[in-house]
Formats: structure tokens, sequence, C-alpha cells
């Protein structure tokens, strides 16, 4: 029951579905509830395979794909879309203090805009690229990228400092360690597996993917804010997201 309760409150904090009572608002139980993020992962991205198999049944690919992009920002509430949009905005700022206010601004501003923009721009292309290669592969990729997105998550908070130190996020951030990473990437590593009984064992050289691009985008925020905050992690995980499809594409296309 005490794992089922750290499940939910893992799913009360990446979506918006419903989780009743379950779910735990207290800080210690949200830390410990990383370990299910991929997990999570897994389940939007399942709901978001139905989807785009039944959509595409009736509508063309292009248009099954953006509705199912929809759906996907309705089960997230673009937590993790908002925070690539905030990020973004500070690229035009000077300074780490400066940065740090512009992403406590709820406002959009033009780099933000243009980010999502082109974030859903390349993911419904990338995913119509790689359903008129591989319709099977598609699906079981874009399962494989919300899992890998959602434990870069764990990856970030581990290895990053948090950048605001008054801000309530910085206890959980903090509580992640290494051995909530080793839980984290062993759920990753199960829910991997039947994908990967279903399209190949390659599938798990997307950590390689993920694992590079949270190398990157640490280094970057740490550069950039002196640390993580919530937004970067949303950021980096809509970049693992698109990464992982654009891998796959690239290694499909060559074939």
């Amino acid at each position: 029951m005490q794992e089922l309760s750290r499940l939910a409150t893992a799913i009360m904090f990446l979506t918006r579905l419903p989780t009743g009572a379950l779910a735990s608002g207290d800080p210690a139980e949200l830390v410990r509830s990383t370990r299910y993020f991929p997990l999570v992962g897994l389940i939007v991205g399942s709901m978001l395979a139905l989807s785009l198999a039944l959509l595409q049944l009736l509508l063309p690919a292009t248009v099954a794909i953006a509705l199912m992009l929809l759906l996907s920002v309705r089960l997230t509430g673009a937590f993790h879309e908002d925070g690539l949009a905030d990020v973004a905005d500070s690229a035009g700022a000077f300074g780490v203090d400066r940065k740090l206010e512009i992403m406590r601004d709820s406002r959009v501003g033009t780099y933000g805009a243009l980010a999502l923009i082109l974030l859903v721009v390349i993911k419904l292309l990338s995913l119509w690229e790689l359903w008129q290669l591989a319709p099977e592969l598609c699906l079981a990729v874009l399962v494989c990228a919300h899992i890998l997105s959602r434990w870069s998550s764990v990856c970030l908070m581990v290895m990053e400092d948090y950048a605001r130190p008054e801000a309530a996020n910085k206890v959980v951030a903090e509580g992640v360690d290494r051995r909530c990473l080793w839980h984290s990437s062993l759920c990753a590593g199960v829910a991997l597996l039947p994908l990967a009984l279903w399209q190949g064992a390659a599938l798990y050289s997307l950590f390689i993917v993920a694992w590079l691009a949270v190398l990157v985008a640490g280094r970057q925020f740490r550069r950039a804010f002196g640390g993580i905050t919530g937004d970067c992690l949303g950021a980096a995980n809509q970049v693992v997201e698109v990464l992982v499809f654009l891998s796959v594409l690239m290694v499909v296309s060559w074939h």
C-alpha cells in the first residue's frame, strides 16, 4: 500500500491524472516517489501510444499525431513544456539573478513562444516520419521517450545543486540521492523491458542518448543559473523526449 501511495504521488506530481486520496503532499514522500517517475512515463506514454494507434484508423497520420500531442498536453497540464518556455525566455537575459527572475515570470516571451512552436513542429514531423517508416516502432519509441524523459529529471536532481536557495522545491530536489537514482534507473529498465521484447533490445541504447542529454543540459544549467530549477527539469524532459525521437529516426532512415 505504501508503494502504491508513492506511485500515486509521482502521478499527481507529473500529470493531471486523478489519484484520489492515495497521493501524499509530504515532501519526504515526494522524494521517495521519484523512483516511480519512469513508471509514470510508461503510463502516460502507453496512453498516448494507444490513442495514436486508434486515431490513425480514422484519420490521416499527421492529424492523428497532432491530436495525440494535444492529449499529451491535457494529460500532463503542459507541465514540462512550461519549463522549456521559461528556460528559453531566460536565454535573452544576462546574469544569473536576471535569468532566474525571468523564469519566475508567468508570461511567455518571444524565445519561449518560439521554443514551444519548434518543439511541437519537431515532435509532429519526427513522429510522422517514424510512422511512415515503421508504425509499430513509432509507438514503442513514443512510450520509450516518455519513460526516459521522466528518468532524466531524477538524474538531474542527483547531479546538480538547486539554484534557488529559498524555493520550496529545494527540499525535494536535494533529498533525491544516488539511491533514488538507482531505484529510478531500475524502474526505467523494467518499464522498457516489454518494449525491448517487442521491438528489440537496441531500445536500451536510448539510455545513452538520454544520459548524454542530461550531462550536456546539466552543464548548461550550471553555467546559466548556478544549478537547476523545476523549469530546468521540465526543459530537459522535453529535450530528452525529442532527442529519443530524432535518434531513432536517424538510425531507421540510414537503414
